[in-house]
């Protein structure tokens, strides 16, 4: 009884986990920009000699072109996701996640970032 229930629990949830994972379009790249962002340094004691440790981080305001609108995150570059390997003007999967912009990384990992500017493509007449 409880394997049958829980089959039906699974197959009621499979539909939204393909759904989830379709809803991925492809977008294109208009632009990338990178930038630092600088925080407070760590002092960290050392022998009575203490030492700062940065904790600066490497970010990109990435914009993609998708459904006609254009969309806009700050996003932390990381070693299999930097500005430099991105290349404006191709395409990558994205989706919208309510104010969250959702990139499929090369690696086939998702990276998610919230929005910071939302504009038309073409403007209404």
């Amino acid at each position: 009884m409880f394997c049958a229930i829980a089959t039906l629990a699974a197959m009621a949830l499979l539909p939204a986990a393909l759904l989830r994972a379709e809803d991925f379009q492809d977008a294109k790249l208009i632009d990338i920009q990178p930038y630092e962002k600088t925080n407070a340094p760590i002092i960290a004691p050392n022998n009575g000699h203490p030492v700062l440790i940065s904790t600066d981080q490497n970010m990109m305001t990435i914009a993609v072109a998708l459904n006609g609108m254009t969309y806009s995150a700050n996003f932390r570059q990381r070693r299999d996701f930097k500005s430099s390997t991105l290349v404006v003007g191709d395409s990558i999967l994205a989706r919208l996640d309510d104010d969250n912009l959702v990139l499929k990384k090369p690696n086939g990992k998702e990276i998610k970032a919230k929005l910071t500017r939302r504009a038309r493509l073409e403007p209404r007449p």
